[in-house]
């Protein structure tokens, strides 16, 4: 008979330990620390994630700012994303030796999310029509909000239970990033601000719709025992929004200016499908985080990188130069991020306490 086997609880990182049915230790096999690994692979997945990020934004900015394309922002910017998602995703599993035969979510799960999905990704898209790509990621900043209100209500009090220190992290982070986009914005009235409230109410929407797609997948898709790989949420989610977006992109003049467009500007193709491996490759990483961290930490950690990207549409792309407003606004969002990590940790380790002292003492019975 196998020997049973025993983690000390004194010594959880270093070794474990071999028991036989008396109690006596049989063996003993030694494991390297693994706390350094996993903060070295954490820190290149954020590197990769941020990475990625700006590099979709300097494409997007790219494309978008030509002249001419402003036409082509809705369906058919949502199409090409949509579209260029669901292939990268089927490499992906083809790659892996994956088959239809092997899904086991339910197909009314992917097209609930396929909906909002497409809602938000088509929103978003929209708002740039009426604003610029920084101050749609400003907007986005004040996700985790909505995101911690709705797991609340999908996900239940037992699983989605935060502190009010919580809340006050996530409400001043976003602030943080909102008052450094916002300076030198015109609220005086005039064509001007009608175009920013309506882009950023867009941008609002396209929050709402997304904060339900992380939501969603964490109470359903990611909650079962046999969870799917990322890639195959993001293959039926995006085939999915990528009918929608061909029925709307058909369906309106946007391909009479998508031929105009393109024939003037052959080039943009290739601008255009870089952008879309960037947007894959950050997608990906944002369904791993839903799926490993659940979607408040999730939207945590994408708030954070909408501040890289922010400063990097900013400074780089946009070549302007560092205010003292913005650099406030980097200073609350940092409070506020600690605020919130900290509060999260504490209300996690008064959680654990009292499992912690059971699990001890049952062991010790043992």
């Amino acid at each position: 008979m196998q020997p049973a086997r025993m983690r000390s609880p004194r010594n959880t990182e270093e070794e474990e330990v071999f028991v036989d049915k008396t109690g006596q230790p049989k063996d003993h096999v030694m494991v390297a620390p693994t706390k350094a690994a996993e903060l070295i692979k954490g820190a290149l997945f954020f590197v990769v994630f941020f990475a990625a990020s700006c590099g979709f934004t300097a494409s997007q900015e790219l494309i978008v700012s030509t002249p001419g394309f402003k036409p082509l922002h809705r369906g058919f910017l949502t199409l090409c994303h949509s579209t260029s998602y669901c292939c990268f995703a089927g490499l992906e599993l083809f790659r892996d030796g994956w088959s239809p035969s092997k899904r086991t979510t339910p197909l009314r799960d992917y097209a609930v999310v396929a909906v909002f999905c497409f809602l938000s990704v088509f929103l978003a898209n929209a708002s740039l029509g009426y604003i610029q790509y920084s101050t749609r990621v400003m907007v986005k900043c004040l996700k985790p909000l909505p995101t911690m209100a709705l797991s609340r209500i999908m996900l239940g009090r037992e699983r989605a239970a935060y502190g009010v220190w919580e809340y006050v992290g996530a409400l001043v982070l976003g602030l943080g990033l909102a008052t450094a986009t916002l300076d030198g914005a015109d609220f005086s009235g005039g064509e001007a601000s009608l175009r920013l409230v309506l882009g950023a109410s867009l941008a609002g929407l396209a929050i709402l719709c997304d904060t339900f797609v992380s939501t969603f997948e964490q109470c359903t898709i990611f909650s079962r025992d046999t969870r799917p790989p990322p890639a195959e949420l993001v293959l039926y989610t995006y085939a999915m929004a990528a009918l929608q977006s061909f029925l709307f992109f058909v369906s309106s003049d946007e391909p009479q200016h998508a031929y105009t467009f393109f024939s003037a500007n052959p080039t943009l193709l290739a601008k255009m499908f870089c952008s879309e491996i960037f947007g894959y490759a950050s997608i990906s990483m944002v369904v791993r985080l839903v799926a490993h961290y659940g979607a408040t930490n999730a939207e945590v950690a994408k708030t954070a990188r909408k501040g890289v990207v922010l400063f990097f549409s900013l400074v780089v792309i946009e070549g302007q130069a560092i205010k003292a407003a913005q650099i406030r606004g980097a200073v609350v969002f940092l409070v506020g991020t600690a605020v919130f990590v900290e509060a999260k940790r504490r209300r996690k380790a008064r959680s654990s306490r009292p499992r912690l002292y059971q699990q001890v003492s049952t062991e010790g019975l043992v």
